[in-house]
């Protein structure tokens, strides 16, 4: 049994009652002992509902094409059974509900966004979830291809209840959400130059290249290469590398190491080349 279970059925499951009593004194006759008068009022019942909802997928990392398996567990700690109970979850548009990974399978025309029924493992009754009694859901999503950052799942129950009277409510729980974050490794490059055109022999031409990582996790031993279009000359001694001194001799074209980059972090490349007219 889950911590959350555990914690959630540590309660007691009997409504609250409560009565009155009256107590008095009485002389019948004159001169006679007081009597005791003692009268005990009718018992009032009151019921409470509290139910417990959590949502947990089986990844809090996944990469595109992942498979994420949610498990909807929802508790009843009320003093009443409750009856037609649902899951109402609608998933994130970065994935795709595997098909027929839904548990329990829905009734006719149930979809997870108007909710699918569930029930305890002790009763044979669609949506019946008894005090003290505890449903599961469980589904499969893919995720798509395209998807970055955080899924974000919330999901709700409604349920259905007759309180002492015999009279019916019904209700929902607060929502339960579940994250899991797309893993993307990936980087981006933008090369820029001083000049956009050029008019006379060993004229100089600076090119700048930013280097940033777009993913969401670090990217390690990160080599960046430009090779030296003909009629260009690496200019010694011209490569500057995150505006940091002194400059170094590191040709391009030979590949420059530039370590790691963590998600969103930048790295800047400086370096001269001369033409031939």
């Amino acid at each position: 049994m889950t911590d959350f279970l555990t914690q959630a059925l540590n309660t007691v499951f009997a409504p609250f009652k409560n009565n009155a009593s009256v107590i008095g004194f009485a002389t019948v006759k004159v001169g006679g002992e007081p009597q005791t008068i003692k009268v005990t009022s009718n018992i009032v019942t009151t019921d409470f509902i509290k139910v417990a909802l959590d949502k947990i997928p089986d990844k809090t990392l996944a990469e595109v094409g992942d498979e994420i398996k949610y498990t909807v567990t929802f508790v009843n700690n009320s003093s009443v059974d409750l009856y037609d109970v649902k899951i109402v979850d609608t998933i994130s548009p970065m994935t795709t509900l595997v098909a027929d990974s839904i548990i329990p399978v829905p009734q006719p025309g149930e979809t997870l966004e108007t909710g699918v029924t569930i029930i305890s493992a002790s009763e044979t009754k669609a949506g019946s979830v008894p005090k003290g009694q505890s449903a599961t859901l469980e589904y499969q999503v893919t995720v798509n291809q395209g998807a970055a950052g955080d899924i974000i799942n919330n999901g709700t129950a409604t349920i259905k209840f007759k309180d002492c009277k015999d009279h019916e409510y019904s209700g929902s729980t607060n929502p339960s959400q579940a994250i899991t974050t797309v893993i993307t490794a990936d980087l981006q490059v933008v090369q820029s130059a001083d000049k956009t055109f050029v008019t006379e022999n060993n004229e100089e031409v600076v090119y700048t290249l930013v280097i940033k990582n777009t993913g969401s996790i670090k990217i390690t031993d990160i080599t960046v290469t430009n090779p030296i279009p003909q009629g260009m000359t690496y200019k010694q001694n011209s490569t500057l590398k995150n505006d940091t001194l002194p400059l170094t001799d590191e040709n391009p074209a030979d590949g420059i190491n530039i370590g790691d980059l963590n998600p969103s972090d930048t790295y800047k490349i400086q370096f001269s080349v001369t033409v031939s007219l």
